[in-house]
């Protein structure tokens, strides 16, 4: 697959898109057959604002949670967090509005990997388990 396959950063009419990644990578912490302890829960704590709930929103402004294989800089929107939590994203909500985002991307397709169901799961089950001392 190509980067620009794997990427989806313009809308047809050549504006520039929300940049966001098509299929979760093989690493995705959202997907539930790749194992724990890539990163600390540290990380995933800091990563908590990019994830509402319904009747609390993460609101306009609240950062993404992107793809960890993106460049610091030029940050993609992971799919992973898309499909299970950009609803929950009033930033995905605007630029689904706006044209900017597929609304598409909020639905897994049937031939992915199964994903999480809520950022919590997600952080709880791959978040690095500490060393007992």
């Amino acid at each position: 697959m190509t980067a620009s396959s794997e990427r989806g950063s313009m809308t047809s009419r050549g504006e520039a898109a929300f940049p966001h990644r098509r299929r979760p990578c093989a690493e995705c912490p959202w997907r539930r057959d790749v194992a724990p302890g890539q990163f600390s829960r540290e990380r995933f704590d800091a990563l908590a604002d990019t994830a509402g709930s319904p009747g609390e929103e993460a609101p306009l402004g609240a950062p993404m949670f992107a793809c960890h294989k993106s460049p610091v800089g030029a940050e993609d929107a992971c799919a992973g967090w898309l499909a299970v939590s950009g609803v929950e994203h009033i930033g995905v909500r605007l630029a689904i509005a706006s044209g900017r985002l597929d609304p598409q991307v909020l639905d897994a397709p049937q031939d992915w990997p199964s994903l999480f169901d809520s950022f919590d799961e997600m952080a709880h089950t791959q978040a690095r388990r500490s060393s007992p001392s």
